[in-house]
């Protein structure tokens, strides 16, 4: 939940990826979820465990949430 993590996005499919914001991954999903379902899609999170889809992240906020982690 805390480790370190980046928010990346990709604007375009022939386009390199950017970083556009790193901290915790708790508050980079809470970030992701921030912005507009349509703008969600060309966005990802990446850490240590791997990468999470903006999908993913709101199932992880949920069971964060919820004391069930």
């Amino acid at each position: 939940m805390n480790a370190p993590a980046e928010i990346y996005r990709r604007v375009r499919q022939d386009a390199a990826a950017v970083i556009v914001a790193r901290g915790p991954l708790v508050i980079m999903a809470h970030g992701l979820m921030a912005l507009a379902p349509v703008d969600r899609g060309t966005c990802w999170i990446h850490y240590a465990g791997g990468d999470v889809s903006p999908g993913e992240a709101e199932e992880a906020l949920r069971i964060w949430q919820s004391g069930n982690c």
